[in-house]
């Protein structure tokens, strides 16, 4: 066969080879540049595989066509966030560790690209990571740290206090049904000691069921001392003063209280809190309605989790407690309503009232 003749009959095979040679060249192009992928280059002494808390590490890696990463710590399936929407670009990231990281030889780092979905890349550390965590000789040490005082869980009339992660209506079981919720969360959290509901009835005030008087602390430890004591926030030295805590202003709240407890604090049921405080004509802000009542400041001693006795019209012959508006009105009491706490706009702390088929948490104290 001559060139010409080969030329002809095999020139259409050639061009097609040719065809399929550079759109695989293409594909190949196109996926090395469209491909996402991240790894980890080095992590906190990993040659050594141990770290101490409280000290900075360089976090590094390389990734391909992801603009955004985080970057989380597991302990076992545990995970806890070390920096989110970080740049991928930068490569690495130092990690002011937590002084008061608990010790552990189960940590792994993972980054991944951000915000996290199934599909995304992730790189783990190779290995496991040791951390060894902080040793504090005294509570001293955390109130140098912490600028506020805290004290050892041997501490002489030491309560320790909590505000539940549930909400509840005002339908509890009584007030042995309250307890009841602040022993399960007590127990679930791991926190020693018999607690009660932080709660008033019609007959005994919130304030009156704390028959223990001392010290109160946040249950939650800032950390532990070498000897296993753990250490506790200092809330108040009395009940007295642990009730004034409940109406600090803003700036004082922020001073005084742990962010997350001064937060929930503003989200709890009171009832009566004090001896003195009536029984009925409890005032609630309902939006839309002037002059709204509950005849109890307990939800019916949190037995109910109803709004109104009344849905329409009151009938007049209705046998409901009289009370009297701002303009000296007399209206009857036809809501069903307790004590709670809120947040105003600016976020300081209010003693104000709800209706009992909304939801708040419940304030627990260690006797």
């Amino acid at each position: 066969m001559d060139k010409e003749t080969f030329i002809s009959e095999y020139k259409g095979l050639v061009v097609t080879i040719a065809a399929l040679v550079i759109l695989g060249i293409v594909l190949l192009m196109s996926f090395l540049f469209s491909s996402k992928s991240i790894a980890l280059r080095s992590v906190p002494n990993q040659s050594q595989k141990t770290f101490k808390a409280g000290e900075a590490y360089t976090i590094a890696w390389s990734a391909s066509n992801v603009s955004r990463v985080g970057i989380v710590l597991f302990n076992g399936d545990k995970p806890q966030w070390v920096v989110q929407n970080y740049p991928a670009s930068e490569g690495k990231f130092i990690w002011e560790s937590y002084a008061n990281q608990d010790s552990g030889t189960n940590y792994r780092f993972a980054v991944f690209e951000y915000p996290w979905k199934k599909g995304n890349p992730i790189a783990y550390s190779p290995t496991a990571i040791e951390i060894v965590g902080k040793k504090y000789a005294s509570c001293d040490d955390y109130e140098v740290e912490k600028g506020w005082p805290f004290l050892p869980d041997s501490y002489p009339n030491i309560h320790r206090v909590f505000i539940t992660s549930q909400l509840y209506s005002g339908a509890m079981g009584g007030i042995e049904g309250a307890d009841t919720y602040c022993k399960q969360e007590a127990e679930k959290n791991n926190y020693p000691g018999t607690y009660m509901a932080f709660l008033g009835t019609d007959k005994v005030s919130a304030s009156e069921r704390i028959t223990k008087d001392g010290v109160f602390v946040e249950a939650e430890p800032i950390g532990k001392l070498p000897e296993g004591r753990t250490c506790h926030r200092l809330i108040a030295e009395s009940v007295q003063k642990m009730l004034d805590k409940t109406r600090l202003p803003k700036a004082l709240a922020e001073i005084e209280l742990s962010e997350t407890f001064a937060k929930r604090l503003g989200e709890i049921w009171y009832g009566r809190r004090t001896e003195s405080t009536d029984t009925k004509c409890l005032q609630i802000p309902v939006s839309g309605v002037i002059g709204a009542f509950s005849g109890t400041y307990t939800c019916q001693d949190w037995s109910l989790n109803k709004r109104q006795v009344y849905t329409g019209p009151v009938p007049s012959e209705a046998d409901l407690p009289r009370c009297y508006d701002k303009e000296g009105k007399s209206v009857m009491a036809n809501y069903f309503g307790a004590t709670a706490g809120l947040l105003d706009d600016s976020r300081a702390l209010l003693i104000s009232a709800d209706t009992c088929d909304n939801s708040h948490r419940i304030m627990c104290v260690e006797q």
